[in-house]
């Protein structure tokens, strides 16, 4: 399969003066104590969270996909629905499941990397630039890693992305108004999911 490419954009992020605007709101997080430089990693590191987390969501809906068009089945109990059963793979048994359903080298390889990325990110990221942190040498140091781990999981969010209206339009023949319904069926499941199971606490 062809992927699009891209470029790591060099830009550097927005200046403070326009992150004072974007962070003042009723539901603001900027703390005055905090220097600029603290907040812009704060919001950097959001933004790449938030592409990881997207390429998860895109992930599941072609795992969500193949098996609506019978092109793939999951190892689960016959009474668990499959949203519910995918909500609760991790990023790396996802890659997995689409490895088993025969995803191509190119793109496995892409879905590595970007793991790699988004688990440094969440599980080492702030421990590891303890140090840089409370500096502002150490902080532009966090901001270009950010930069560059942000391109890793955002680039192959980009790509899955394509993927999946790929396969719902030329290989699975699913409208875009199915993958909705379907999506939604998946979201509110889950949630009602995570309301049981923190009664049970």
């Amino acid at each position: 399969m062809d992927f699009p490419s891209f470029k790591q954009q060099e830009e550097l992020p927005q200046s403070a003066s326009t992150l004072k605007l974007m962070f003042k709101t009723p539901f603001s997080t900027w703390e005055p104590q905090w220097s600029e430089t603290e907040h812009e990693v704060l919001r950097d590191f959001g933004h790449a969270a938030m592409a990881a987390q997207m390429l998860e969501a895109a992930l599941v809906q072609i795992l969500l996909a193949g098996e609506y068009a019978g092109r793939i089945s999951f190892n689960k109990n016959s009474d668990i629905e499959t949203e519910l059963f995918l909500s609760k793979r991790t990023f790396g048994q996802l890659i997995k499941e689409l490895k088993r359903g025969g995803i191509d080298e190119q793109s496995a390889e892409m879905l590595k990397d970007a793991l790699e990325a988004r688990n440094f990110l969440m599980h080492h990221f702030f421990p590891w630039h303890s140090e840089d942190f409370i500096t502002d040498v150490g902080r532009g140091k966090i901001l270009r890693e950010l930069q560059k781990i942000r391109f890793r999981i955002g680039r192959t969010q980009m790509v899955f992305e394509q993927i999946r209206k790929h396969i719902f339009k030329e290989v699975y023949g699913i409208s875009s108004a199915e993958l909705r319904k379907r999506y939604k069926t998946y979201l509110s499941k889950a949630n009602q999911h995570k309301s049981q199971d923190k009664r049970r606490i």
